[in-house]
């Protein structure tokens, strides 16, 4: 417990600094953004610098899991890096954060051993069982989930909420399976992003940025990879349906950019689930005289829910491949569907009720 009451002390003291002395703050400016004055946009440093501490702690007090620990958190550094870049420069390009995700994943299979080498749907078991496409899928999974958190970062509280039921549910199955490295792992995850959360959530003192919300989706995916890869039981599709949320909202944003508007699917819009609940269904739930803010963070609750629909089928039926698979389908359709309600202005009848 001490080492997660440690975890959280530094994320939020750092967070503190971060935000007195007013590093890296981020405008207004651009289709994606909410906020109306200049705030800092590195908290992804202040968990860095936590679970990169407690990891320290682990190895300055010989405890069986601190190399591992310590391990992970350099296999994360790439992908961490690129996004921190972009914060501070504003000229890191999607594709270069991109290529640090899949650096992150093939380090995580380097120092860890760690790779998909299962989807239990026997085509793709077949080719999964080539060591070279089984490697080469696992880089390109977690850059996918890390650049998945960064695209739901639109909100005070939404990506680090999202991580928050994430690592709870990883926690919970490490903790059935005692596999006490992913069970500290998880925790000392959450107790890192919760010292963020409480200074994002829910008036927005400090941002995740890039660097942050690629850091929570390269945890997400590599704990998942690593819960998978060490228990057979649990099905491959747990940690998928998990992070389910935020792949689709990206799978479907580079759809809806490159086959519908005919753009480039790397050009930020104002287009995501999101952005366009909290301009027509928030609004019209709420009381119309709220200002910016707090229709913003009166918006993540409702987007917390979309979560939940994958949390807790996921954690109810961890070893159970088929009803995963079943609840993954039913949230994208449901996904889709109201999706489309939304544009077209037809607000579904249950989101009308105040």
């Amino acid at each position: 417990m001490i080492y997660l009451l440690i975890s959280f002390i530094i994320s939020f003291v750092a967070c503190f600094l971060i935000i007195k002395l007013n590093i890296a703050r981020d405008t207004h400016q651009g289709p994606q953004k909410f906020h109306r004055s200049p705030t800092p946009r590195v908290g992804g440093l202040a968990l860095f610098f936590s679970l990169f501490s407690v990891s320290l702690v682990f190895l300055i007090f010989n405890k069986p899991l601190g190399n591992h620990l310590f391990l992970f958190i350099i296999a994360a550094l790439p992908v961490f890096l690129s996004g921190l870049l972009e914060d501070i420069t504003k000229k890191v390009s999607p594709k270069w954060r991109l290529l640090g995700g899949f650096i992150s994943g093939l380090a995580l299979y380097i120092l860890l051993d760690a790779k998909v080498s299962r989807v239990e749907i026997p085509p793709i078991d077949f080719v999964l069982s080539i060591p070279v496409v089984s490697v080469i899928f696992t880089a390109f999974a977690v850059a996918g989930v890390s650049h998945a958190f960064n695209i739901i970062d639109g909100f005070n509280g939404l990506a680090s909420g999202v991580a928050i039921l994430v690592f709870g549910a990883y926690a919970y199955v490490a903790f059935l399976h005692k596999d006490f490295f992913l069970l500290y792992l998880s925790l000392v995850s959450l107790a890192a992003t919760l010292g963020f959360f409480l200074w994002n959530y829910p008036f927005g003192y400090i941002f995740l940025g890039d660097g942050g919300a690629y850091l929570l989706g390269f945890i997400a995916a590599a704990t998942g990879v690593l819960l998978v890869n060490r228990h057979p039981d649990v099905s491959p599709w747990f940690p998928f349906l998990l992070v389910l949320y935020p792949v689709w909202e990206t799978v479907f944003s580079i759809y809806r950019r490159k086959f519908l508007k005919k753009s480039s699917p790397y050009m930020p819009d104002a287009f995501h689930f999101h952005q366009l609940f909290y301009r027509r269904i928030t609004k019209s739930l709420l009381d119309r005289d709220l200002n910016d803010l707090e229709r913003n963070y009166l918006t993540t609750p409702f987007l917390w829910v979309m979560e939940l629909l994958c949390f807790v089928p996921a954690v109810l039926f961890w070893k159970n491949t088929f009803i995963l698979i079943f609840f993954s389908m039913c949230f994208v359709i449901f996904y889709i569907w109201l999706y489309f309600r939304i544009v077209k202005f037809k607000i579904p009848k249950i989101s009308r009720f105040r």
